[in-house]
């Protein structure tokens, strides 16, 4: 069998006008991956990010996903704390204009999961924004879809996925069955998507206690209300004293 080999070449890098071109050509047949797409780098309302060129030349698509972004990241930088927020801010933003698997936004906490399944490890703890179309129409329904991911950053890196008082907390709701019958934006009633574990707990109850989530609890007075618990630690982890 031929094997190609393994190289990684950045052939280009531009500064232009506060933007930061970046041409990169990986071929890595050995890890059964291939990342050719060129990214152009931008920095949004603190945040570096990665936007894939064909995006961009994509229009108007290309500029809603910009302006919506800035706008969702204008929204964050709000209500996150200073000490939380400059966390948050490490983290990278991956925009393309369609990659297979993941139909909107993912946080991707793992290089070696990535490269197992032919993704670029690059985006390996970052926040990926993986259709641009689907991004514009989702946020509709899930206003807050940028902090849901920024959230699984913030528990990954910052918390770490151990952390006892979440999981805690989640076992608490799971065993209560307060979240097994809910209300979601649409009216309809269903099982909660923060029982799918508790890393998605957390992100599901940081929405509401920042913003608003498609779930009940929608707002934080909610989650007052519906998990005092998990209210008292969101105001811990996330340094918030009011």
């Amino acid at each position: 069998m031929n094997k190609l080999s393994v190289f990684s070449e950045l052939t280009a890098v531009i500064p232009f006008y506060g933007v930061v071109l970046l041409f990169c050509y990986f071929p890595t047949a050995q890890f059964g991956y291939f990342v050719s797409a060129p990214y152009t780098v931008k920095f949004i309302q603190g945040w570096t990010v990665h936007v894939e060129n064909r995006l961009l030349k994509e229009k108007p698509l290309g500029q809603d996903v910009l302006n919506l972004l800035d706008n969702k990241l204008y929204e964050i930088n709000r209500v996150v704390p200073d000490r939380a927020l400059a966390d948050l801010r490490r983290v990278p933003i991956w925009a393309d204009l369609e990659a297979k698997k993941f139909p909107c936004a993912v946080y991707h906490p793992s290089a070696d999961w990535l490269k197992e399944n032919g993704f670029d490890p690059q985006k390996a703890q970052s926040v990926h924004i993986a259709n641009a179309t689907n991004f514009i129409h989702w946020t509709l329904d899930q206003p807050f879809m940028m902090l849901h991911e920024l959230s699984h950053a913030y528990h990954h890196q910052v918390l770490g996925y151990d952390n006892p008082m979440i999981k805690q907390a989640y076992e608490h709701a799971v065993s209560s069955g307060s979240y097994d019958w809910v209300m979601r934006y649409n009216g309809q009633m269903q099982k909660a998507y923060a029982l799918n574990n508790d890393q998605e707990y957390f992100a599901e109850l940081s929405e509401a206690f920042f913003g608003t989530n498609d779930y009940y609890p929608f707002v934080r007075a909610e989650i007052m209300h519906h998990d005092p618990e998990m209210h008292e630690i969101l105001k811990t982890v996330w340094k918030v004293s009011r």
